[in-house]
């Protein structure tokens, strides 16, 4: 009951301004870190769900993911399967260098002149954010754009590893191109035609990547007899039918994009292949199939070539004022 009082009376203390030019996944990764480096969230406890924070602040969840993801890699949070985010990095985080609390001071003296000169703690707030986030690693705006928000995620936390950079997940119907300033998007083959449609700009290149299954994944499958079926499980059909024309080309064509999950449906099927960003679909097939995760892994050439762009946009990264946008 207490943790549960605590996590509502953080989620009562975060703010997020939508007209401020920082994003807003880092208004709340910056607000989270202050409140570990404070003392305020302790190592053990756990954080809202970022469903239960994004509706609390009328924003997208995806943007909240981002934002865990970005405290994750600072190793502030990390996952805890069911228990969700939970604080690990807070003594860590409170044993700052003596240049940390060199900045809290002159910060304190600025916040003072702040307030006598009569700016509210949110008009202050405001401020620092948006100098930070102007003053801050000039690294270029990226984006990651999938169908549906598991692959999203899955990918853009994959390509945030790699490059390390925050790499924003976006969903397709989900945003609203207009507000979309990105220096480089990033995306699949499958949906490059849309997302370079939707968000190429002159100042910004759409590039796809190359998504293939991994190497364990095609020996399972080449195990199964030609003679007997593999299944396909995935939240959209243009995923399943996807995959399947991608292991047509290889020469595997005992493969079946199932439409249902009962016994009717796996007569014959050997093997289900269930997305590896949705483990979860396993259990509907529970003792009754063997089931594997695809396992997509990003092509190595593709990920080389990114690391090449992304280098050649940091020295033309500039702090300079973007346009206002609705939510990032």
């Amino acid at each position: 009951m207490a943790i549960t009082a605590k996590r509502g009376a953080m989620v009562a203390n975060l703010h997020v301004s939508r007209q401020s030019d920082v994003p807003v996944y880092r208004q709340i990764v910056t607000q989270l870190t202050y409140m570990i480096e404070m003392g305020q969230l302790h190592d053990g406890e756990r954080l809202p769900g970022s469903r239960l924070l994004a509706d609390n602040l009328g924003i997208n969840r995806n943007t909240v993911a981002h934002a865990y993801r970005e405290l994750r890699a600072r190793g502030l949070v990390e996952a805890r399967g069911r228990n969700g985010m939970v604080v690990v990095g807070g003594q860590q985080a409170r044993s700052a260098s003596a240049a940390r609390e060199r900045a809290r001071a002159v910060l304190e003296a600025a916040a003072r002149e702040c307030v006598e000169l009569g700016l509210s703690t949110a008009e202050i707030q405001e401020l620092v954010a948006d100098f930070a986030g102007r003053v801050a690693d000039a690294a270029p705006k990226v984006c990651f754009v999938e169908c549906n928000a598991d692959r999203a995620d899955y990918f853009s936390g994959e390509l945030e590893k790699h490059l390390g950079i925050p790499i924003e997940p976006l969903v397709l119907g989900a945003f609203e191109p207009a507000d979309q300033h990105h220096d480089l998007v990033l995306t699949t083959f499958f949906h490059l035609a849309e997302a370079r449609s939707l968000l190429r700009r002159p100042t910004t290149d759409v590039i796809a990547l190359v998504v293939a299954p991994h190497i364990r994944t095609l020996l399972e499958i080449a195990k199964v007899p030609g003679s007997r079926t593999v299944g396909l499980w995935y939240a959209a059909d243009d995923q399943a039918a996807s995959i399947r024309d991608s292991l047509a080309q290889a020469g595997v064509t005992n493969i079946e994009v199932l439409t249902g999950t009962t016994d009717a449906h796996l007569r014959g099927i050997d093997l289900v292949v269930v997305p590896s960003e949705m483990p979860d679909l396993r259990a509907r097939f529970a003792g009754r199939v063997r089931v594997i995760e695809f396992g997509n892994v990003l092509d190595a050439a593709s990920l080389r070539m990114v690391s090449d762009v992304v280098r050649d946009l940091r020295p033309t990264a500039s702090p300079q004022p973007r346009p206002r946008q609705q939510d990032r």
